[in-house]
């Protein structure tokens, strides 16, 4: 297995090889963007988030608060119960002191037992709740460093529940399908599914910004993914755990073997590309031996090192696999690649971490319930790391998923839906909800379907373009990169700064 693997890694830097080799006559455009180092973090939440667990509607409103919402959700619905984030002498959050939400309950009473309720600097109440599971996410998005877009998703054109049954306005192709909508939201547009995904579109026309460097611009520490696919170029995929050398007496091998009187043109070439190949996975590996930051000396807000696995305690008192803290390792080699980027004089980084497990139609109330815990205790390290290597403002976490689930619960989970909400993470975030509240009523104007499958007033190309603005695209690049924002009269959301 081991071996597999190996030949696969070299098979994809071979893939990234070539192409750095074959150089750049034939990019699609040769932009220019200003100096100085920024980095996008695609947060992957495969399956299908439910968001509305996530984000509880708390606002008094009859149709798009909290009272609809329990009335429709009433087997998996988080009680009114609203709760105290605990924090230091200087506004920090603390949580030395022990679990303060799921001290000695089950898993699916933690999941439901309360909220953290959002106001802004005026007191204001924002509408929305963060789930009990999630303090960490909660302190962040009270500091002002998390934007909420609500009712957001693939979506053509502004569109209406009568103009869809009326059949002149058109949703986009095999709706609530995992890996078409995956597709389309990796495409950034969302009536092609034969389509380049939109990081990969970047690259291809800011192909020379990192000067050429090994790292490229993409680089997935979650795996092979849509999002990275360029008609030009091609990722970096690293493993999370971090790279490791060729074995050394078999790279000596394959060089003398090599090395041979040979005349094959191919071989040639292959050759050429396999040098260039282990000379750039062992430069990776010594960024990551010698440039990569140690973040051992930092503690989350448990007092334990940031990015370790927390302990039971830390996690429940009777339930050991709490959180799914698969996303803990990707995260810290995020922060680790972006100041090896930094320091190597990068301009421009996309990343990709991936997160599944969240297609929850039945036993949602533990599924879902370890997917929102251990994304918030990610979070909570990653962002402390950035704080940490001084880059908080120059790097942006965004969320996204394949749709949002029904408003209605089925009796132990939720089903596909559409519309969902998404958020942003980062120093250059201006923190407040965004987006119009949706009516949450079954088979409401909102509603595309009567069964709680909430239509999208904000399209994911709008989302991704106000981030892919800060990333330095000008209005030429935002409509190249995003071919379906023309239809949009808004086109800059304002949650970036």
């Amino acid at each position: 297995m081991q071996t597999i693997t190996k030949r696969r890694n070299f098979l994809k830097l071979s893939a990234a090889a070539t192409l750095l080799l074959s150089g750049s006559s034939k990019l699609l455009a040769e932009e220019s963007i200003e100096d100085g180092y920024k980095a996008i973090v695609v947060l992957y939440q495969a399956g299908g988030n439910d968001a509305l667990n996530m984000f509880i509607p708390s606002s008094d409103d009859p149709e798009k608060g909290y009272s609809n919402y329990i009335k429709i959700r009433e087997n998996i619905g988080v009680k009114n119960n609203a709760l105290k984030l605990q924090s230091d002498g200087n506004g920090e959050l603390d949580l030395s002191g022990g679990n303060p939400y799921a001290l000695n309950n089950s898993l699916s009473k933690a999941y439901t037992m309360g909220f953290y309720r959002h106001t802004d600097r005026n007191g204001n109440d924002l509408g929305i709740a963060t789930n009990a599971l999630m303090p960490e996410l909660a302190h962040l998005i009270d500091q002002g460093k998390v934007a909420v877009i609500q009712n957001c998703g693939n979506l053509i054109a502004p569109a209406t529940k009568t103009e869809f049954i009326a059949k002149t306005k058109t949703p986009p192709p095999f709706l609530f399908a995992h890996n078409h909508q995956t597709k389309l939201t990796f495409n950034g547009e969302a009536a092609l599914l034969d389509y380049t995904g939109w990081a990969g579109r970047i690259f291809d026309r800011y192909k020379n910004l990192n000067g050429g460097d090994i790292y490229g611009m993409n680089i997935s520490v979650g795996g092979v993914t849509h999002l990275f696919e360029g008609a030009t170029t091609a990722p970096l995929l690293i493993n999370p755990s971090g790279p490791s050398k060729y074995a050394h007496i078999r790279t000596q091998m394959y060089d003398a073997y090599m090395k041979l009187p040979r005349r094959e043109i191919f071989t040639n070439l292959y050759n050429k590309i396999r040098v260039h190949s282990i000379d750039m996975q062992n430069t990776i590996v010594d960024d990551w031996q010698n440039r990569a930051p140690d973040f051992s000396s930092l503690n989350n807000a448990y007092g334990e090192q940031l990015f370790s696995k927390p302990s039971n305690t830390t996690l429940s008192q009777s339930a050991p696999t709490f959180a799914d803290t698969s996303m803990l390792k990707q995260l810290e080699a995020v922060a680790k690649l972006a100041k090896i980027g930094k320091d190597r004089g990068l301009k421009r980084e996309i990343f990709y971490v991936f997160d599944g497990g969240y297609d929850t139609h039945n036993n949602q109330s533990q599924q879902h319930a370890r997917k929102l815990r251990g994304l918030s205790l990610g979070l909570g390290d990653f962002y402390k790391a950035l704080q940490y290597l001084g880059m908080e403002n120059e790097v942006t976490l965004l969320t996204c998923s394949d749709f949002g689930r029904s408003t209605g619960d089925n009796g132990d989970g939720t089903d596909h839906a559409w519309g969902s909400s998404y958020f942003v993470l980062g120093g250059a975030v201006k923190g407040a909800i965004y987006g119009k509240f949706p009516d949450l009523t079954l088979g409401s104007s909102d509603d595309y379907t009567h069964k709680g499958r909430l239509i999208p007033t904000t399209s994911l190309s709008q989302y991704l373009a106000t981030v892919s603005k800060w990333f330095g695209l000008d209005e030429s690049s935002l409509n190249a990169i995003f071919p379906e924002l023309k239809n949009f009269s808004q086109t800059d959301l304002g949650f970036m700064s």
